[in-house]
């Protein structure tokens, strides 16, 4: 192998270890983003509208 290939070679080498490392570095910090604090989860839920809607009103004259 010539020193040229040897060299292209651990270039490809290098920066699909780089890329690899920022991926990983990516999905680690969205892992620990979304986990954050288990309370969220088991948190009541608010209910913000009556479930007896809409009501249907009579036009006048009827």
């Amino acid at each position: 192998m010539s020193a040229r290939v040897s060299t292209r070679i651990s270039t490809t080498a290098r920066q699909f270890t780089l890329a690899l490392v920022a991926c990983l570095a990516v999905a680690g910090g969205a892992a620990l983003a979304v986990s954050g604090d288990s309370e969220g989860s088991s948190a009541p839920q608010v209910r913000l509208a009556d479930d007896n809607w809409p009501v249907p009103t009579k036009a006048p004259g009827h």
